[in-house]
């Protein structure tokens, strides 16, 4: 279950995140016109944007016609499983995986022993 589909029913703007990578750090401050700059990583130089779902695609193309940026994505938030059953299973699986590094490790250390 996703945030947005909790929401549907609330008079909440549904917002849509997008990643745009730049050119340059400076230029991060002109995309405030384009929605609300959430996050910025100065090492990778991108930014996660959040603008009203409605308009993403004129936003998109309006953001991709920018000499400054590089590429623009739309964040794959919907596409996440937040159940917690579906989280409660990958943690099982991580569990294991982890156990039987574990274990291989420790037959490796008794092997030269």
């Amino acid at each position: 279950m996703s945030i947005n589909q909790d929401l549907q029913d609330t008079p909440v703007t549904e917002r849509q995140g997008l990643i745009v990578y730049l050119d340059s750090v400076s230029n991060q401050y002109k995309l405030r016109h384009y929605g609300d700059i959430v996050y910025f990583s100065k090492k990778m130089c991108y930014c996660v944007l959040y603008t009203d779902q409605k308009e993403i695609d004129q936003v998109i193309q309006k953001l991709n016609s920018l000499d400054f940026v590089k590429k623009v994505e739309k964040s794959s938030e919907e596409n996440l499983d937040l159940s917690s059953s579906h989280i409660e299973q990958q943690i099982t699986e991580m569990a294991q995986a982890a156990e039987d590094k574990l274990l291989k490790e420790q037959e490796k250390l008794e092997h030269l022993s």
